[in-house]
């Protein structure tokens, strides 16, 4: 007799508690924007006003490694998997036309290197484990800047382009309007490569499939982030039209499928958290201040 024994696994919800919050306080005690972080490593991303300059903020210490000070270059930079590589983007501006520039920093050399000349529509570098996309008007190509963590037909990234997602994977460009037509804005590739996690038109956040297929609806959480595949961090803003008045950093629970607030300070606009590890979460506030939470996942 053939006796066939089934297992089950039984998946729980995930949820976040906060241990404690800290204050960094960088070495020059001036205000910065929170821009992101470089894994496996004590260093975050930062920028000053109008995300001018970039900086590394070592949380330890409290000192700065000045990058750049050039325009811009503070927007949206991104660091290899192996936390040895940052890359970012510098505009310039003539006759009234925008002009940008990709540079790559090596954080143990502090050597700059030019990736992209000068030229119009260059987008955001992207970021895949240790690989970098590159794309202008030009033309797009794919860099390796550390060891290869997946082969090249599975590596995908997402970035966008005309506000709108688009997926790039084994040499093919997919456009995606998973809501239909409309902008979306941060857009990100889940950390194990399988989900798209975006904001459509401010409406809410969402999360789809890579062939556009919508799976979640977060609900109102802006300038999402994924803290790990089954987790998203975020920020709850209220603004009166003119400036921002209030912000809660918050987390959705894609198996729990619900949200909950992490901060509850009224005199406090906590904002951009970015996952820091994974039992610690980095935030800045309005007034230039930055943050790490540190965090129970269970």
């Amino acid at each position: 007799m053939l006796m066939v024994i089934l297992f089950t696994v039984e998946v729980y919800p995930q949820d976040i508690r906060v241990r404690s919050v800290k204050r960094i306080t960088p070495e020059d005690k001036g205000s910065y924007l929170l821009t992101g972080v470089v894994p496996g490593s004590g260093y975050l991303l930062v920028a000053g006003g109008g995300y001018n300059g970039l900086s590394l903020l070592d949380i330890r210490r409290g000192s700065l490694i000045r990058v750049t000070d050039e325009p811009g270059a503070g927007y949206e930079p991104a660091a290899t998997a192996d936390g040895k590589k940052v890359f970012y983007r510098s505009d310039s501006f003539t006759d009234n036309m925008k002009y940008s520039s990709v540079y790559s920093y090596d954080i143990e050399s502090g050597e700059k290197k030019l990736l992209m000349e000068k030229g119009r529509d260059v987008l955001l570098p992207a970021v895949t484990g240790n690989a970098v996309l590159l794309k202008s008007e030009g033309g797009m190509r794919i860099e390796q800047a550390g060891p290869e963590l997946k082969s090249a037909g599975d590596r995908a990234f997402v970035v966008t382009e005309e506000m709108m997602p688009v997926l790039y994977r084994g040499g093919e460009r997919k456009e995606l309007m998973p809501n239909g037509d409309g902008f979306y804005i941060w857009t990100s590739l889940s950390p194990d490569g399988t989900m798209i996690l975006y904001n459509y038109q401010g409406r809410g956040t969402y999360i789809c499939d890579l062939s556009g297929k919508v799976l979640h609806d977060l609900g109102r959480i802006n300038a999402p982030r994924w803290f790990n595949d089954r987790l998203v961090i975020g920020m709850d803003d209220r603004d009166d039209g003119h400036r921002i008045t209030s912000s809660e950093i918050v987390y959705y629970s894609l198996a729990g499928k619900k949200g909950a607030p992490l901060t509850s300070t009224p005199g406090r606009a906590e904002m951009f958290p970015f996952a820091f590890g994974n039992r610690r979460i980095a935030f800045c506030t309005d007034n230039g201040e930055i943050y790490i939470m540190k965090v129970r996942v269970r």
